[in-house]
């Protein structure tokens, strides 16, 4: 028997889609306002909104509040014009990391964490059971012979890296792809501060660098297909526009020679598509009626698939991106991806070829199969994409993974996040301050009750003020310097609450810099999630 709570013309839905003045009057219309975050927010900047009376914001997939998402800017604006904030946080997967959780909770005023895995007696009960299958593919010898020689190319610009005085301490065949991103970082930060000089051929030799590591990851999860297309639609033409970094892998010898034994990979048919057909056909035999879905990266290998699967019988496929438009491929509006979603759930198509706009967010049907057409570093992503299935009925996932291969690499590490991840809340949980507000004290008012006049008694119940901390910001930001003293912050993170004056006075002192520049340096860490206010004015280590 069905409930209802709530009068239907109670609830709204606000979204881009309406005029300023339709929504501005949508939102004093109802009870419960069901939103776009990036319209809340422009309506927020744009004043047709305020949120002083709302009793409750819930976040959906609210491990998405981290740096400038729509999610952060609202919650600050609830913070600064509601008396008594009051959010709630969902996330089926919270993240990995401590620190990445621990700024989602600041940033939306978490004060505790409810966790519940799929073994929780409160859970188990209405949930469906999900078999999980690894099917390990070997690579071709010629999709090897590739690899082989980029990572031979890839070997010798760290051997120049070193020579320029970065990534030392590791032989050139061991820097992993991680190593040259947390460098081109650095160097972004540190030319974006002012410096110059030998920096910018560090960039170029970086950026070279992290290239030809994306095309090792590209033929070793993805194939030759989706290999020649970035060489085709973006190597070169980055080339062609003048980038020195892409220059200089075009211009290498060892590139002419990648290029020719690509065209022989070109011949070979990818044992992954192979077995991707063979997952999809057994699943469609079985059950001729089922839903599936194929996650992948790239949408050179969504276009691949398709290509593959139009050819194959009982598979009807439906391409699901999103709505960005790149050379030689148009993207899907959102028109288009409810149509292509209506079709998946009519059964008018039976397998939906998606990029992670599929991932979260989308009101897509219950699928009986999903398949990862390439295991995902990120256990965020892990779990959306099998979340996908084994909702109302039991559900089945199929990963499948180059053996020997960053596939395997990937998949573990994603597996050991996500194990990771109730021990980290659970730790977090007793770490978290009281942000936003103090526990209500009710005031016991003494009085005699006197029973003619009990319907006029009133007690007065004092609550305690609402405490809420903004986030420090410095007056002034100042770039140049903010390296510098970003290094000392780091290197001496106070482990007691302390004053910011306290701390920047100290710094500054002891390295010459200025004043501005070690503010500076702090709101990062702060922003970062490295120092968090555990009262006004004053900062720690988190």
């Amino acid at each position: 028997m069905d409930k209802t709570f709530f009068d239907e013309d109670e609830l709204v839905l606000v979204t881009g889609r309406f005029p300023p003045e339709k929504r501005a009057s949508l939102y004093t219309s109802g009870k419960i306002i069901f939103a776009t975050p990036q319209c809340v927010r422009n309506d927020l900047k744009n004043r047709l909104l305020t949120l002083k009376d709302v009793s409750l914001i819930v976040f959906d997939e609210a491990h998405r509040a981290r740096g400038n998402y729509a999610y952060v800017s609202i919650a600050n604006y609830y913070f600064r014009q509601c008396p008594k904030p009051l959010t709630l946080g969902l996330t089926a997967s919270p993240g990995g990391y401590e620190e990445k959780i621990a700024e989602v909770c600041r940033n939306l005023g978490i004060e505790a964490i409810e966790y519940r895995t799929d073994e929780d007696k409160d859970v188990k009960p209405y949930i469906q059971p999900i078999e999980m299958v690894w099917n390990r593919v070997k690579p071709p010898e010629a999709y090897l012979a590739v690899r082989d020689k980029l990572r031979e190319m890839l070997v010798e610009r760290v051997k120049g890296l070193q020579f320029m005085g970065v990534l030392s301490g590791k032989q050139p065949a061991f820097v992993t792809r991680r190593d040259l991103v947390d460098l081109n970082r650095e160097l972004q930060y540190r030319l974006g501060s002012g410096e110059g000089g030998y920096l910018y051929q560090l960039k170029v030799e970086v950026t070279s660098a992290l290239s030809i590591a994306h095309m090792i990851e590209l033929i070793e999860t993805q194939g030759p297909e989706t290999l020649e297309a970035f060489i085709k639609h973006s190597l070169k033409r980055m080339a062609f526009e003048g980038s020195r970094g892409h220059k200089s892998i075009v211009r290498d010898p060892l590139f002419r020679q990648i290029e020719k034994k690509l065209k022989e990979c070109l011949k070979i048919e990818n044992p992954k598509m192979i077995g991707l057909i063979q997952v999809l056909k057994e699943q469609l035999k079985a059950k001729p009626d089922s839903r599936l879905i194929v996650f992948t990266q790239y949408r050179d290998t969504v276009k691949n698939i398709m290509k593959r699967l139009r050819k194959t019988l009982s598979i009807r496929p439906e391409r699901f991106v999103g709505q960005g438009e790149r050379e030689g491929d148009p993207g899907m509006n959102q028109e288009e991806q409810r149509e292509a979603i209506e079709r998946l759930r009519s059964g008018e198509v039976n397998v939906l070829v998606a990029t992670s706009i599929a991932e979260e967010g989308l009101d897509i049907p219950e699928v009986d199969h999903v398949v990862f057409y390439e295991p995902v570093p990120s256990e965020i992503r892990h779990i959306q994409r099998r979340g996908r299935t084994g909702r109302r009925v039991a559900g089945k996932v199929t990963i499948l993974i180059a053996e020997n291969t960053v596939d395997e690499a990937f998949y573990w590490s994603s597996v050991k996040r996500a194990k990771k991840m109730k021990k980290i809340v659970r730790q977090l949980n007793r770490k978290l301050p009281e942000i936003l507000r103090k526990k209500l004290k009710p005031v016991l008012v003494q009085t005699v009750f006197h029973p003619a006049k009990a319907e006029n008694l009133k007690i007065e119940v004092k609550p305690e003020k609402i405490v809420r901390y903004e986030i420090w910001k410095p007056k002034k930001l100042q770039t140049r310097g903010s390296s510098k003293a970003l290094k000392w912050l780091v290197e001496n993170l106070p482990e007691k609450a302390t004053e910011i004056s306290e701390v920047v006075e100290q710094a500054a002192e002891e390295t010459g810099i200025e004043k501005a520049a070690v503010e500076t340096a702090v709101w990062r860490l702060i922003q970062e999630g490295q120092l968090y206010q555990p009262e006004p004015g004053k900062i720690k280590r988190l």
